[in-house]
């Protein structure tokens, strides 16, 4: 007897000393293989997968001459159920059995590993390491894409639904874009160097705004070569800015991390990197009236201060400022003028004072210079006083006589008239709007007469004149 149960005795071949059940012939090997073997590690393809709804996972297990049943309960399905697909190399670890209701032998498996996926991740860790230690990951490297390109650069295979998608989503939202494609192997030996050849092939060119790089979903190992270390540096290296876009949300490479844009799938590229062609019309619509409303706001502002202007009081009677500057500069000179005389006077008496003081102390003739100089220096200054003065009166008087000049007074005095649309009080500029019988009032230099249009006749300026 063992746990399992107990071990019948198998009839020797050719002679059945006992005659067996079914169910007791399917237990006694069932349990002499479970006792035989126990817990196996086994190698091969996977074939024939079936993901039930209750959890349990269930496929085949071949090489190149047999094949095996294998069952992956939900208790032990978690960890390897989406790595699995038809196709690929896996390690089953597990314990050799029979189903006893088919009587079928298989592998009750413990474990599932896709064979060099845990060396792949291993390798994706040190070189993600490495990498990142070097800075090619960090955020404040990445740089913004254009706001509006219009150049879309892809590398990937053209023989891929990848691409289809990307250029599917690219013509719906932005039909004035143009598209170049490097095609690429994205999978197997030696794809990486070509997706990096690609990268520097489209900087050279240089006439795209964006590159996007990427290809469809697949096993870890089909998007491996967007984890090689020449990938991630011509990324970095691009002069472009670069979209990875590679396989689905759930896939992530060393490639999304370099780029300056990871996108979930190829198809979501288009959405991301380029705007709606309806949102741009109503972008533009917002800023053609926003600039309007500034235009015009503007525009009010300036003839709002026109107005201010128009009737500003000293543009109204520029004269009567002049003649104010005319009579302030009069009480200066007179001010000035008293104030000079009191201090000749004070002065002269100063003078006298001293002179009578050297005539008793000093020589005459010494007095007599000194008394010279004196009077030189005093009719110096009086000289000097005067000039200004008289520079400072032409100056403002020339100033007057221009601003007389600009008087519309002065334009009538010389036997101009100015025409006005009488009731209204608008200054007419011109007569081609003028029709017989129009009311009207002519101002001359001393009357203002009102007045009606009898005949409007064009006329154009030096018609008049003789034509030599």
């Amino acid at each position: 007897m063992n746990p399992r149960g107990r071990v019948l005795p198998l009839p020797a071949p050719g002679r059945p000393d006992r005659v067996f059940t079914v169910s007791e012939l399917t237990q006694g090997i069932k349990n002499l293989l479970e006792d035989r073997f126990g817990v196996v590690l086994v190698q091969g393809e996977v074939t024939g997968l079936r993901k039930h709804t209750s959890g349990h996972v269930y496929f085949s297990l071949k090489d190149e001459l047999s094949e095996i049943r294998v069952v992956l309960f939900a208790s032990q399905a978690a960890p390897a159920r989406d790595a699995l697909q038809d196709g690929i190399a896996v390690q089953v670890e597990g314990e050799v059995t029979v189903y006893p209701k088919q009587g079928n032998y298989q592998i009750r498996a413990l474990r599932v590993e896709p064979v060099g996926y845990g060396a792949l991740q291993a390798r994706f860790e040190a070189l993600k390491r490495k990498l990142q230690a070097e800075g090619l990951f960090a955020p404040e490297r990445k740089r913004g894409l254009p706001r509006y390109p219009t150049r879309i650069g892809i590398v990937t295979s053209v023989s891929g639904a990848a691409l289809q998608d990307m250029v599917r989503v690219i013509r719906a939202r932005a039909p004035y874009a143009s598209i170049t494609v490097v095609d690429t192997r994205v999978q197997g030996e030696g794809a990486a160097q070509e997706i990096a050849a690609a990268l520097g092939r489209m900087n050279a060119w240089g006439l795209v705004d964006v590159i996007v790089v990427g290809r469809g979903g697949g096993s870890p190992q089909d998007l491996w070569a967007f984890n090689e270390e020449a990938v991630v540096r011509a990324i970095v290296a691009s002069r472009i800015p670069v979209v990875s876009a590679v396989g689905h949300e759930v896939d992530f490479t060393l490639a999304d991390l370099a780029a300056d844009l990871r996108v979930a799938t190829p198809s979501h590229a288009g959405q991301e990197i380029l705007k709606d062609l309806e949102d741009i019309r109503r972008t533009l619509l917002d800023m053609s009236r926003h600039a309007l409303n500034r235009i015009l706001g503007q525009i009010g502002q300036a003839r709002t201060h026109l107005r201010a202007l128009e009737h500003h009081h000293a543009l109204k009677r520029p004269e009567r400022r002049i003649q104010e500057g005319l009579q302030s500069l009069d009480q200066y000179q007179d001010r000035f003028s008293r104030a000079l005389s009191g201090w000749v006077i004070s002065r002269r008496r100063r003078t006298e004072v001293l002179t009578e003081r050297l005539r008793s102390h000093a020589p005459s003739r010494s007095f007599a210079r000194a008394r010279d100089r004196i009077e030189a220096i005093r009719r110096r200054a009086l000289q000097t006083v005067t000039s200004r003065l008289s520079r400072q009166r032409e100056r403002i008087q020339s100033q007057a006589r221009l601003l007389d000049s600009f008087d519309h007074h002065r334009v009538l005095e010389r036997g101009y008239a100015l025409v006005w649309s009488e009731g209204q009080g608008i200054l007419l500029k011109r007569g081609a709007g003028l029709r017989e019988s129009d009311p009207i009032e002519v101002q001359f230099y001393d009357a203002r007469a009102g007045a009606r249009v009898t005949r409007v006749e064009p006329y154009a300026p030096g018609a008049d004149e003789e034509t030599p």
